[in-house]
């Protein structure tokens, strides 16, 4: 199990023919058999994540000309889409390969990983903040009140946050609040409600590539997070008391916006859309 879900190394991942038609022919097998994917997903993301580890230079988070002209003349572009699309199979890879060999029990945890590019990209994120956060994941939904709170005084839910069927939204929207946790509601006698500043962002946040379903636009996702983290961040540290400012979001919303648009062009729904149909005229 351990070496069947390991990221490639040495010649399996360098640059040639057989690499290319390797990847062909795994989406080609994505697209034939969309009900029965998990494995060849898992190791086309494994095999994203060790071209990745060969040919990106760690220092500079660039390519070398090699990597990018193949990826263009190949035709791998129009597979993976652009080069921060094929990050998120990268960084699906990752996860893979932590599950397959770093678990206690490689094959019943990778039953509990989605399929989906999203929201396995999503997951890959978690591992980033820990292992152990991660590994709380596989068997909890874990809340904190603030991001100082220790440890045990965590609360821990079930279901799992990872399991097969959990959505790019739904990890998006626990990751937010877990690095950022909601203040407490606002009670009935709050006199904070005195309009005083409104921050707008760009409606192109919401816009994709209709043929490709790449991201396109000045704003995505992660910026809106970031700003929306310095802002807290600002209001934690600066207001003198809490009592004089309120910070009200509409981060759910705007996320919730955001994936609805995003799944409209995503081909991978597309293709499944188009499996289904072709299923239901035979039937």
């Amino acid at each position: 199990m351990g070496s069947e879900y390991r990221i490639p190394t040495g010649k399996r991942v360098t640059i040639s023919d057989a690499l290319t038609n390797e990847i062909k022919d795994m989406f080609d097998q994505d697209k034939d058999n969309f009900e029965r994917v998990k494995t060849n997903r898992f190791q086309l993301f494994l095999l994203s994540s060790g071209i990745r580890n060969k040919y990106l230079d760690k220092k500079t988070k660039t390519y070398p000309e090699e990597f990018t002209k193949w990826y263009k003349s190949s035709g791998i572009e129009k597979l993976f889409g652009s080069v921060p699309n094929f990050t998120k199979y990268c960084g699906c890879g990752d996860v893979v390969n932590y599950v397959g060999t770093q678990t206690s029990d490689p094959e019943k945890y990778l039953k509990k990983l989605p399929h989906s590019v999203g929201s396995l990209y999503e997951i890959s994120m978690i591992l980033k903040m820990g292992e152990r956060l991660f590994k709380m994941c596989l068997h909890y939904t874990p809340t904190r009140k603030s991001v100082d709170e220790l440890e045990n005084e965590w609360r821990t839910k079930r279901p799992a946050l990872i399991n097969p069927k959990v959505s790019e939204l739904r990890v998006r929207s626990w990751r937010r609040k877990w690095e950022t946790p909601p203040p407490p509601r606002q009670k009935r006698t709050d006199k904070r409600s005195l309009p005083f500043v409104t921050i707008t962002c760009s409606g192109e946040l919401y816009d994709f590539d209709k043929k490709t379903g790449d991201k396109v636009g000045v704003l995505d996702l992660d910026q809106v997070d970031e700003f929306y983290r310095k802002l807290a961040n600002f209001f934690e540290t600066e207001c003198p008391s809490d009592l004089q400012f309120r910070l009200q979001d509409h981060l759910d919303d705007l996320t919730e916006g955001y994936y609805k648009r995003k799944e409209r062009v995503d081909p991978a729904i597309k293709i499944k859309e188009m499996t289904s149909k072709k299923q239901q005229k035979y039937v």
